[in-house]
């Protein structure tokens, strides 16, 4: 009886080094690839374009095959690193009775690659410790905030490093990691979708038309995590619309009134939070509203401090606390400067 082992060697990294350095840059570096791999194999490699090529071994004895097996990797994986700018992952299926069943077993359990990182050699037999069922960390909210803002880049890369930081937790396998990721785009799909249903509920059939199925299949294909950080920026580019000016600075209206009690908070900080500079805010603020950042700022804080002035007993101090003034004497200053009294006279005369 004779056992076949298919070594599936795939070069990591492939597209996005392509990407960095140009086409003319990849050719010369598949060229060498290609000399490496031979070298090492004896001119046994079958190539499977672009970047991929296949070794199968033959034998009789299952364990001396696979112990052949690990020893070409190694040493496929040592030329490469040599004699390109490039790593390599190589792949072994476990042995069986055919080649093509050994081809198709090396492809699945290249398919780890996506959760265990490349530049190494991966056996049968992944060192998994059980499943994990919930991601390590949620990260709807910061989500939902950047998509929001329309910051297509920053949603992505929030998505970037969270399917990183997934792929390390303990028991994740490549398909768990995958469902998890089609949630969170789900998420962003419901999150962007402005048409709803009679009773308040998302319509799936018209959110979904923005996530075609072929993209969601295309995941599946998908055991790089480098390329899987570009896919996701091009599928969220898709996702998202461009934000327009006006959405810019409504969203920053909407976070001033609803952080302007904060006594810290600054020009730069609400820049931050809507993904956009400082500059740019004042520039929306000028040309869209006809005043400054300040002044509406400083309009928020009055306009509750006088409200709680008119209808509450509270001290001043307790006022200019809650109105994002640091201090009473902070607040009696502003008073005076924009409404012509003090905060004591204000109330004082609301009581007449």
């Amino acid at each position: 009886m004779t056992y076949a082992v298919a070594a599936l060697v795939d070069i990591d990294d492939y597209i996005a080094s392509e990407q960095a350095q140009g086409l003319v840059w990849a050719r010369g570096q598949l060229e060498r690839t290609a000399r490496a791999v031979n070298a090492a194999t004896g001119g046994r490699a079958q190539a499977r374009p672009p970047e991929e090529w296949l070794v199968l071994l033959s034998g009789p004895d299952p364990d001396a095959l696979m112990s052949e097996a690990v020893v070409l990797a190694e040493e496929v994986r040592a030329r490469i690193v040599r004699e390109t700018a490039w790593t390599a992952t190589v792949s072994l299926s476990p042995p069986s009775l055919g080649g093509g069943a050994a081809e198709r077993e090396a492809r699945r359990i290249n398919d780890l690659k996506l959760v265990l990182g490349g530049d190494r050699v991966i056996t049968p037999a992944p060192p998994y410790r059980g499943q994990s069922l919930t991601p390590p960390v949620r990260i709807e909210q910061e989500l939902t905030r950047r998509v929001q803002a329309g910051d297509r880049n920053g949603a992505a890369g929030l998505l970037a490093s969270w399917v990183d930081r997934c792929a390390g937790e303990p028991g994740v396998d490549p398909q768990t990691l995958r469902s998890w990721l089609i949630g969170q785009l789900l998420f962003v799909v419901d999150a962007v979708n402005t048409t709803r249903l009679a009773d308040g509920s998302t319509d799936w059939v018209r959110a979904c038309a923005r996530l075609p199925v072929e993209d969601i299949i295309v995941v599946g294909d998908i055991h790089e995590r480098s390329y899987l950080h570009i896919w996701l920026r091009e599928t969220l580019g898709r996702l998202m619309p461009a934000p327009s000016r006006h959405d810019i600075l409504a969203v920053a209206e909407a976070y001033l009134a609803q952080h302007f009690a904060d006594p810290g908070l600054r020009l730069a900080t609400v820049a931050a939070a809507v993904s956009a500079s400082p500059f740019y805010i004042s520039h929306l603020f000028a040309e869209e509203r006809g005043t400054t950042f300040l002044r509406h700022l400083t309009g928020l804080r009055l306009r509750h401090a006088r409200k709680l002035l008119a209808t509450t007993d509270r001290p001043v101090d307790e006022v200019a606390a809650r109105s994002g003034y640091s201090s009473a004497k902070a607040l009696r200053g502003v008073f005076q400067r924009h409404v012509g009294c003090s905060p004591t006279e204000y109330r004082r005369q609301r009581a007449r």
